[in-house]
């Protein structure tokens, strides 16, 4: 893995020319001519780890910033390299500003959602209280489009801790909120609860089912 990591980052720097502006305006925004960075450039996660997308990469996209990304990311300005892109989409989006070619952005934003996806920040999108409103509004704007709103509320549930969602004294924890992400126990509507069975499971009580999805199951 170490041999394959090394070779791509010194395939990636080869034959690669540095531009002084954005050259590929996907995942910009432009207001009074100026293009800058939008949220759906930065707003998800990098496959590879930070650290190995900053060898990969060393100029990071910054939000609402107009500095050309790195051109490893995309080639030069004259001749955007349609490979290179690729890559840096499957590998480190978030490093290259490319969060916006990602599965999770594959929809359109509500024409008429209940708060402005305009004035949607990183921050609400990742917060509990505004998931389920986003996810539903502004899908698009958030990288909610492939049933991201189902994230871990606890800290380091992606580390190895592969025991709490084995453990049965730990059940109750590692359902949703909690560490549901990492366990795959929840989901996006309740309608996809229920064609997994989630109403006639024996492992969840009916209090569970109430709390989550009552009219879903038709317990209401």
């Amino acid at each position: 893995k170490k041999m394959h990591f090394l070779l791509l980052s010194s395939t990636l720097i080869i034959g690669v020319v540095r531009s002084q502006q954005i050259a590929d305006l996907n995942c910009t925004e432009t207001a009074q001519n100026v293009t800058k960075y939008g949220l759906s450039a930065v707003n998800c996660e990098n496959k590879l780890t930070d650290e190995e997308c900053a060898v990969l990469y060393p100029t990071a996209v910054q939000m609402n910033t107009s500095n050309p990304r790195d051109a490893k990311c995309t080639g030069n300005s004259t001749a955007l390299n349609s490979h290179l892109i690729e890559t840096a989409i499957q590998l480190c989006p978030k490093t290259c500003g490319y969060c916006c070619l990602t599965p999770a952005y594959a929809c359109n934003d509500k024409a008429e959602p209940r708060i402005p996806c305009s004035s949607v920040t990183p921050t609400m999108c990742q917060n509990v209280a505004w998931r389920s409103v986003l996810a539903e509004d502004c899908p698009k704007t958030c990288g909610l489009c492939n049933g991201g709103m189902c994230l871990d509320d606890a800290p380091n549930c992606d580390l190895d801790n592969a025991f709490i969602c084995k453990s049965e004294s730990l059940r109750s924890f590692a359902r949703v909120p909690y560490v549901g992400r990492t366990q795959a126990l929840c989901f996006l509507r309740c309608e996809i609860w229920v064609r997994k069975g989630f109403c006639k499971s024996d492992y969840y009580s009916l209090e569970y089912k109430m709390q989550y999805c009552g009219r879903a199951c038709g317990l209401c």
